[in-house]
């Protein structure tokens, strides 16, 4: 019998489509937030101190852009409800990132600042726009939340370079913040799928009215942890002020949950505790191969939150993280035994934490994974001795001389109101039909 191998393809039985949509989406994801975790690139540390500095300075706010973007394009593609029209922003997305990296030095753009305002813009561009697309099933669910956590997480990590120490092998191919090559695979993949007509997909949720709520949740999440965080930064440092601040991180936090449908909010929550937690874990210095075993243990951590969704675990994870990293700043030094534990702790905690609570609804899902790149309260307090919402000067993580534990016990203060405001959101509210 003779059949049409146009409908094979459409029921996905020999059809290639599918996985180069789901390795394009992962390449394009993974740049982009590679693209706002990794401000700076190696190569540009031998540019003018003033350059780095005020580049240092304006890293947390276009991250925060980033972020909103990528909100707003995610409501924009559930509106407009095409599937065609989200892979053709990531192409466009990506090709200006591209522009951004290649053409600007030769137009005489030489302001790093400008520089690393754009890649956020068009990375947030990127991450909102294959959001909606990814959560038609399971498996491109999971494919884009360990894209996204495995590159916040490699950004987050990175050691500054210091004593004249060369970038080691892992440091060497991610360099470029991000690096071209990768800018231009994911490109090439996403421009595959564009060609082959691979992009005529559907979107998860569709919502002709703007979704204006969970824009608003966004505006409110990010905003109370920006702001809090430049607050602290410039602050004493003292037990009133890292109270208070904890406090109102806790409190908006909570509001931007509660503006989400459902228990949606729950997500929101997990991430903002697990986001102060690692921020506070001491990772440097550590062997370059250690960065891999952190990427593999969000892969594990990603896998295990699908299969036992938790959330009460999620937020002991969070808290036991902080502990930790309390107990260790009070009675150890830096060692590399300990960051090596610490990496890949962050890498479990930080995929179990995405995934325990997945929420039905992308678009919430983009309100909760942009807390991941808005700096905390802990990268503040990190930065205040010298008035900057960073780790060091040079933004990445330096091994310091001592620990200073006050960013754990802001993190573990974070981690307890986050874990009362998730009971607060089971009991209000019940969980959704898995048919509704």
């Amino acid at each position: 019998m003779r059949v049409d191998r146009r409908i094979v393809a459409k029921s996905g039985g020999t059809d290639w489509r599918g996985p180069a949509r789901i390795a394009a989406q992962y390449a394009a994801v993974t740049t982009a937030g590679l693209a706002l975790m990794m401000p700076i690139s190696y190569g540009w540390f031998g540019l003018a101190p003033y350059k780095i500095d005020l580049m240092v300075r304006e890293v947390p706010r276009a991250m925060e852009a980033g972020a909103m973007v990528a909100v707003l394009t995610a409501a924009m593609v559930i509106t407009a409800g095409s599937g065609r029209a989200a892979w053709y922003l990531a192409a466009l997305a990506l090709l200006g990132m591209l522009a951004n990296h290649t053409g600007l030095p030769w137009i005489e753009v030489d302001s790093l600042t400008t520089i690393n305002y754009i890649d956020s813009l068009w990375a947030g561009v990127v991450i909102g726009s294959l959001a909606p697309v990814a959560w038609t099933s399971a498996v491109t669910t999971s494919v884009f939340l360990f894209a996204c956590l495995s590159a916040a997480i490699l950004g987050d990590i990175v050691q500054r370079p210091t004593g004249g120490r060369a970038a080691n092998p892992l440091e060497r191919l991610l360099g470029g913040a991000p690096p071209i090559w990768l800018i231009l695979t994911a490109l090439v993949l996403v421009g595959l799928c564009v060609v082959a007509r691979s992009v005529d997909v559907p979107v998860a949720e569709i919502d002709h009215q703007f979704p204006l709520r969970k824009v608003l949740s966004g505006v409110v999440l990010i905003m109370t942890v920006a702001s809090i965080s430049r607050w602290l930064a410039h602050s004493t440092g003292t037990f009133l002020i890292v109270a208070a601040a904890i406090t109102l991180t806790v409190l908006g936090c909570t509001v931007a949950a509660l503006l989400l449908p459902g228990r949606d909010g729950v997500a929101v929550l997990l991430l903002v505790a697990f986001a102060a937690s690692s921020s506070a874990v001491i990772t440097v210095p550590r062997p370059w191969w250690a960065d891999l075993l952190a990427v593999a243990a969000v892969g594990f951590g990603v896998v295990a939150g699908r299969r036992w969704p938790l959330p009460g675990v999620a937020i002991g994870f969070s808290l036991a993280l902080a502990a930790v990293a309390a107990l260790l700043a009070l009675h150890t030094t830096p060692n590399q035994f300990a960051s090596v534990l610490g990496v890949c702790a962050i890498g479990l905690v930080g995929g179990y934490s995405a995934a325990a609570a997945v929420p039905p609804r992308a678009a919430s899902a983009v309100v909760a994974i942009a807390a991941l790149f808005v700096p905390s309260a802990a990268v503040a307090l990190r930065g205040r001795s010298f008035g900057q919402v960073a780790y060091s000067t040079e933004w990445y993580r330096f091994a310091p001389d001592t620990h200073d534990a006050v960013p754990a016990y802001a993190a573990l203060g974070i981690g307890v109101g986050a874990g009362a405001a998730i009971w607060l959101i089971r009991r209000l509210r019940q969980p959704e039909r898995a048919d509704s």
